[in-house]
């Protein structure tokens, strides 16, 4: 007897600890909801039933390493939305203006809604570090990646030719084909979100 209630509290403590564990993986709730683009458009990406994943960006006017993915960006973003990949771009800028912002948009013919965060509460809620990062969550509120778009910088001022690997177009494959992706974090380089909290 004095076996089985050693083991009683090992047991419960196993449960306790799995359900807190897939509470913190599925359960943030970390895109469920409204979000409000540059043009005062309202956004509840999880609410259509064709929703597969989605996707938001950290992006920034200012950041070269940013704005040289725009093309790959918008490249996704045709390729991905109409199979229920829903994009979206984000500035976690305190003194952003919407002007400027949307004049960035057409200059970059950015397709994807463009979200002004300047109040950084997705920022801090995904928490981002760098732009550009991306982060790809599921309907769910489960983050299925975050990281760099692919592997073109090494390191900031370090570019390769060319990618020779494309970790954020892999993790939109794995979320339509319903399996977790290869590599689910990768480190990002760009330009440092400052939090001014």
């Amino acid at each position: 007897m004095r076996k089985q209630r050693g083991v009683l509290p090992i047991v419960l403590s196993s449960l306790l600890l799995s359900v807190h564990l897939a509470g913190a993986q599925s359960g943030q709730d970390a895109c469920v909801g409204k979000i409000i683009d540059i043009q005062g458009t309202v956004h509840e990406p999880t609410k259509s039933r064709e929703t597969v994943a989605v996707v938001f960006v950290y992006v920034d006017i200012t950041c070269p390493i940013a704005n040289f993915y725009q093309p790959m960006l918008r490249r996704l973003a045709r390729t991905y939305e109409p199979k229920g990949i829903r994009f979206y771009q984000i500035h976690p800028d305190p003194d952003g203006d919407k002007g400027a912002l949307r004049t960035h948009a057409k200059d970059y013919d950015v397709i994807s809604p463009v979200i002004l965060d300047a109040k950084q509460d997705l920022a801090e809620k995904h928490n981002a570090k760098v732009t550009p990062e991306a982060h790809v969550y599921l309907p769910d509120g489960s983050k299925i990646y975050r990281g760099r778009i692919d592997n073109t910088y090494a390191t900031y001022g370090k570019r390769r030719p060319e990618a020779t690997s494309h970790e954020l177009r892999d993790a939109l494959r794995a979320a339509l084909a319903g399996r977790t992706p290869t590599t689910t974090v990768t480190e990002a380089v760009g330009c440092q979100i400052l939090l001014e909290r």
